[in-house]
């Protein structure tokens, strides 16, 4: 072994070991404000961890194994992870975060009436809950964008909203006063969006056994009868919404609505509107996606890996529907 391959084993290791011995000391920083941030909250909770560590490449902070335990109830909250994307740890209340709680483990027994239909739906007795928020606040301009805020589970689908808004203050004197302040509050723009993951088919199939009739017949007569209401309808934006729910159900992969005015809106001209003008004012849009998103990028590639088969697939994309979209 020559010395240029010695010096460079001996670099790589060094390389690798100084990576660990960082990554050690972030983590013990990490943890040592997570315990920080513990001690602040002993009053309200017991909180136990088993384990925190930094991502170095992506800086994320990861908290495995978490334990959540009210002070005035003898439940528990198990997390998986809580994962610290980004965190404004100076201000009293953070300018920005970004976080996940993932795998919130909710208690079929825990959950009350809602319990019996869950089971109909053929629901273990836990689930996963996962929750995501993502925002950033400009204090010069008094302007929050909320990235993201959702919750979702496992085998049922996720919600998730994003907005942003003007005219609004952090500093806790005056987040109290923002419920009296709301008219005052400026609306830029907003999505609500939600992805499937087999619960429509699970109510399908829950209704088709109430009816006495195959999934399929109880999904035709749905559509059947969302396609009437289509029909009939007068109003311009409750027919296209209808379309686009019709859509969704026909192949229920996601569907959203969201509002992008063409200028900024205060809240208390938005409350003072009537509800067929808002549509308008908002520049309100429902959208339904129901074709696979990984068939479509397939299909892209192979027609770029062998452009013959384009034509051939052309008949067939035309009477595919990839998005529907009904703009308001």
């Amino acid at each position: 072994m020559s010395k240029k391959q010695i010096a460079a084993i001996g670099f790589t290791v060094f390389l690798i070991v100084t990576y660990i011995g960082v990554e050690m000391y972030v983590s013990n920083i990490a943890e040592e404000k997570v315990n920080n941030a513990i001690a602040k909250a002993a009053n309200f909770a017991d909180i136990n961890y088993k384990k925190v560590s930094v991502d170095l490449l992506g800086m994320d902070v990861r908290i495995s194994d978490i334990t959540i335990s009210p002070t005035d109830s003898k439940k528990k909250l198990k997390i998986d992870e809580i994962v610290i994307r980004d965190i404004d740890d100076k201000a009293n209340v953070p300018t920005f975060l970004s976080v996940s709680f993932n795998g919130i483990e909710l208690n079929m027994a825990e959950l009350g009436e809602k319990e019996e239909l869950l089971r109909k739906l053929d629901y273990s007795d836990k689930m996963m809950v996962n929750l995501n928020l993502d925002y950033v606040y400009n204090e010069e301009k008094t302007e929050i964008d909320i990235k993201k805020i959702g919750m979702g589970a496992d085998e049922v689908g996720e919600i998730t909203a994003s907005f942003r808004l003007g005219n609004i203050s952090l500093k806790p004197e005056e987040i109290a006063g923002l419920l009296f302040n709301f008219p005052q509050l400026i609306f830029h723009e907003a999505k609500i969006e939600y992805k499937d993951d087999s619960l429509v088919e699970r109510l399908m199939r829950l209704g088709s056994e109430g009816k006495k009739v195959s999934v399929e017949d109880f999904k035709r007569s749905l559509i059947q009868y969302v396609e009437e209401e289509v029909i009939e309808e007068k109003d311009d934006f409750m027919k296209k919404m209808l379309s686009e729910f019709k859509d969704f159900l026909d192949s229920p992969r996601k569907i959203s609505i969201s509002a992008s005015p063409s200028k900024p809106q205060p809240f208390g001209r938005i409350m003072n509107t009537t509800p067929k003008d808002v549509v308008e004012l908002l520049n309100i849009q429902v959208k339904s996606e129901n074709q696979c998103q990984i068939c479509d990028l397939y299909q892209s590639i192979s027609i770029k890996k062998h452009p013959e088969i384009k034509n051939e697939s052309s008949s067939i994309l035309e009477t595919k529907k990839n998005y529907t979209t009904a703009n308001i």
